[in-house]
């Protein structure tokens, strides 16, 4: 069984969790922690880094980088759209190109998928390699009702897969949760426990989203106006993109439980967001370890 948990430096760190196949049943420990790590100074990618630049810690304990490569691994990008009425007339017609800027920028090995939101939460098209059903799922979007955010974020979390690409789940929204049913703290654990990557795009200063894309390893993009949009949403897509896949054998840390991760390089400044961590479960009686 391969067991996945995403992290992101951003530099932004996605960590997949890996026992290899074949192993002894996974008890308290990992076998391979992936860190997938964003560099940037002065807003631009920092290129040509290999293990012998960065320093890690887990739990405290630095760690032996054992390889480094860049942009190797193909992209699952969940966007998760408000339609709430507030998006009616020419925000809304941005926010379709803004998506539809999105399915431009997929390679032939990335998927995607579409969520949108208001007082209900659909699944517009499942994750998929098929351009063309997303674009007509974004055509087809009309908006109405109230914002259930943090639902739907649930959702879009719970929906991840379990293999090897870099999961990112990209939210547009332009105003607060009216509806939702599902705490913050509650997603906020999801988040912790899940590790994917969340990037958040929208107008005003919200504390809830700014938590989440702490704890997520992405972070908040603001828009000025509605044709910033398409910009914003290629941009972040483009950070994911700009990342290098980072492994290392943790030693000195077997156990479950919250790990907290710590990355930089040895030299030069750069900057750096990092997930803070990822999660162990605890085993279970028969030796193995639940999916969390």
């Amino acid at each position: 069984m391969i067991r996945t948990l995403a992290l992101v430096v951003s530099v932004a760190a996605a960590a997949t969790v890996t026992p290899q196949q074949g192993a002894a049943p996974f008890r308290s420990g990992i076998e391979i922690v992936e860190l997938d790590v964003s560099v940037t100074r002065g807003g631009l990618p920092v290129q040509g880094l290999t293990a012998r630049d960065f320093e890690l810690t887990d739990n405290g304990v630095r760690q032996d980088v054992d390889t480094v490569t860049m942009d190797r691994v193909p992209l699952n990008v969940t966007l998760l759209l408000d339609t709430s009425t507030s998006v009616l007339g020419e925000r809304l017609a941005h926010l379709k190109q803004a998506g539809n800027g999105v399915v431009d920028a997929l390679t032939a090995d990335d998927r995607a998928s579409l969520i949108t939101f208001s007082h209900n939460v659909e699944i517009a098209v499942g994750m998929t390699a098929d351009k063309e059903a997303l674009r007509r799922a974004l055509a087809s979007i009309k908006p109405g009702g109230s914002t259930a955010l943090r639902d739907a974020l649930q959702l879009a979390l719970s929906l991840r897969t379990h293999d090897r690409s870099r999961p990112l789940v990209l939210i547009f929204t332009d105003g607060d949760d009216t509806t939702s049913w599902l705490t913050e703290d509650a997603i906020l654990d999801t988040a912790r426990r899940y590790g994917v990557v969340i990037h958040a795009i929208g107008w005003q200063s919200n504390r809830f989203l700014e938590r989440l894309t702490d704890m997520a390893g992405g972070r908040t993009w603001s828009a000025t106006s509605d044709r910033q949009l398409r910009e914003l949403f290629t941009s972040a897509l483009d950070e994911m993109r700009a990342r290098y896949l980072v492994t290392y054998v943790p030693r000195g840390v077997a156990h479950p439980g919250w790990h907290e991760l710590k990355v930089r390089l040895k030299n030069g400044r750069a900057d750096i967001i990092a997930r803070p961590g990822y999660f162990v479960a605890a085993a279970s009686p028969s030796g193995f370890s639940p999916r969390p």
